[in-house]
């Protein structure tokens, strides 16, 4: 047990690292492979994991001298953060209310909201004169 938490401590430095790669302009695609590897060695090589990882990266988007990497579904760039957002205010699908018989929709929509932020907080804007 001790051995693991080692581990997954080394990896959440690894994965923090990489994150304040992107802060510096810095993050290679080599780097952004890297972050996908660790964010697996985070959680674990399930098949349900290997698909979303190949699914989805956390990527730059230029605009002018500013870059901003975020969540993005690779397939047509659609933000994370953006379908988190608009699940918020959905009603409850019937098989999550099953599951969880006392949550109310003011905890669904408080639990896609911060999904949100978090997702929101872990997105980096980069200015060409920052790097």
């Amino acid at each position: 047990m001790e051995f693991y938490f080692q581990q997954e401590v080394q990896v959440r430095k690894k994965l923090e690292e990489l994150i304040h790669a992107a802060y510096a302009g810095d993050l290679t695609p080599e780097r952004q492979k890297e972050f996908d590897e660790n964010l697996l060695l985070h959680g674990s090589h399930t098949e349900d994991n290997l698909d979303a990882i190949s699914r989805i990266e956390f990527a730059p988007q230029k605009h002018d001298q500013i870059t901003d990497y975020y969540f993005r579904l690779k397939s047509d760039q659609t933000e994370l953060a953006e379908i988190t957002n608009h699940l918020e205010g959905e009603p409850i699908p019937d098989y999550i209310q099953a599951a969880f018989p006392h949550l109310s929709q003011e905890d669904w929509d408080a639990t896609f909201r911060y999904i949100t932020l978090l997702l929101t907080l872990l997105g980096v804007r980069v200015s060409e004169d920052e790097k």
